[in-house]
């Protein structure tokens, strides 16, 4: 089942001398997936699910890279590299990821065209994200960072008023490199304007087309 999955998401099919090392990977919402600074086993494709991937600052400060949901892949940077892994990868919820061991990868993949224009267009991917979310963190105020985060999340549901739960409002606010006590405030001005609602750290965005205007378009994505 998950590697049809993965066939139809990513257009290609493991050939058969690789899918006996094939193995399929879950994760419950807020676990690591991969940590910086760790060595990396092999390829991670994502088939369900979403997780978002973060980088600490030398200040101590955790950034938001991006949010991430299928078609996505992880330990492409490290393997073409020969690298640790670079940034944190949390299970934003219960992920599935079809899991190809290094190995594998070196003895029957790594000269497979097909499997290396996957590789190719997630390396793009990556490149005109992490640009997009350097810009965002340096330049945007605050209140853009915490609206297009809010989008980036609620991106899955189609209703105007979703439900946001986020892991707690320290941690959303580290992610988009600013205080608690300064996402706080802006919550509160946006409840005043009925925009969205609270609930301890569950946020209902009341005003979808107005959220999506203060974020300037911005997504972490």
């Amino acid at each position: 089942m998950e590697l049809s999955q993965f066939a139809a998401i990513y257009n290609y099919l493991i050939p058969n001398t690789v899918e006996k090392e094939v193995t399929i990977r879950t994760y419950i919402s807020n676990e690591y997936i991969l940590t910086a600074g760790e060595e990396i086993d092999g390829f991670y494709f994502l088939i369900s699910g979403k997780y978002f991937v973060s980088s600490q600052e030398i200040t101590g400060k955790e950034l938001l890279l991006r949010y991430c949901q299928a078609p996505a892949v992880m330990g492409d940077i490290e393997i073409l590299e020969d690298c640790v892994i670079q940034s944190n990868c949390v299970a934003a919820e219960p992920c599935s990821f079809v899991f190809i061991p290094k190995q594998a990868y070196e003895k029957e993949l790594k000269y497979d065209a097909a499997f290396t224009q996957i590789l190719l267009k997630e390396l793009a991917y990556k490149l005109r994200t992490c640009t997009i979310s350097s810009r965002v963190n340096a330049l945007s105020p605050a209140n853009v960072r915490l609206a297009a985060f809010l989008c980036t999340i609620a991106s899955g549901s189609n209703s105007k008023a979703s439900y946001i739960t986020t892991k707690n409002m320290e941690e959303t606010a580290a992610l988009i490199g600013t205080t608690k006590r300064h996402v706080n405030r802006i919550l509160k001005q946006w409840i005043a304007q009925e925009i969205v609602e609270r609930e301890n750290d569950q946020i209902r965005v009341l005003q979808r087309d107005k959220l999506k205007e203060i974020s300037e378009d911005v997504r972490f994505e």
